[in-house]
């Protein structure tokens, strides 16, 4: 597997272009790694990064506004499709920004490029649905994530699901954050009716008048 080379212009030689590459590197190394030219630039306040396509088009990788100096800083994703001479590409791929439809994966990176992988696999272009799947497996072979979910029924007896914490990297992680959501919901008067799964893999039903839920850790499936 060919890693694409580093952006050919003068900013690449310049410090402060050096050291946003390195904060994301994290971003780039696994789209660099099935062919994806990526570069960094700031025009004005706002600093994003640009994913050049098989296809032609490009993605915009950025927060809410611009990417902070550092990834830590990072508090969700929002990435666009675009091409230069052409408007009908314009599409939102990803947004785990605050209110965005992806807001529960938080500023993940893993769980971001899994998105990307997915998207890709679904365009017309062959070669841009072959990097897709070389992504997906780039992803694969470099770790799990893991979450804690809920499961029930609300007041108005219609079913919902959603995760209760950010994905973590790690099945310990995801132990601790489930301690401490189960945590909270006895706070907040809930009342655990069954429990099982032991300690790698817990598992509880929780009840509070009419409203029944389940909470558990999970494997995420990244594609």
């Amino acid at each position: 597997m060919n890693i694409a080379p580093l952006p050919d212009h003068g900013r690449a030689s310049r410090p402060e272009w050096q050291a946003l590459w390195m904060q994301y590197e994290p971003v780039t190394t696994p789209l660099r790694m099935v062919g994806l030219v990526c570069d960094i630039e700031t025009c004005g306040d706002q600093t994003v990064i640009y994913v050049n396509l098989p296809d032609g088009t490009h993605l915009v990788i950025a927060d809410a506004d611009g990417l902070p100096d550092r990834l830590e800083q990072v508090t969700g994703w929002r990435i666009g499709r675009s091409h230069h001479d052409n408007p009908n590409f314009d599409a939102l791929v990803f947004d785990s920004t605050e209110g965005g439809e992806h807001e529960g994966q938080g500023a993940d990176v893993i769980s971001m490029l899994a998105a990307v992988a997915l998207h890709l696999k679904t365009l017309p272009d062959v070669d841009t649905q072959a990097t897709g799947t070389k992504l997906g497996k780039v992803l694969l072979a470099s770790g799990q994530r893991f979450a804690v979910a809920v499961t029930g029924v609300n007041s108005q007896h219609a079913a919902y699901s959603r995760m209760i914490s950010a994905p973590v990297g790690s099945q310990p992680e995801a132990v601790k954050a489930y301690s401490r959501q189960t945590h909270l919901l006895e706070e907040d008067g809930w009342k655990a009716v069954h429990e099982q799964g032991g300690a790698d893999w817990p598992l509880t039903v929780w009840q509070r008048r009419d409203v029944v839920v389940l909470v558990f850790v999970t494997r995420l499936l990244l594609l």
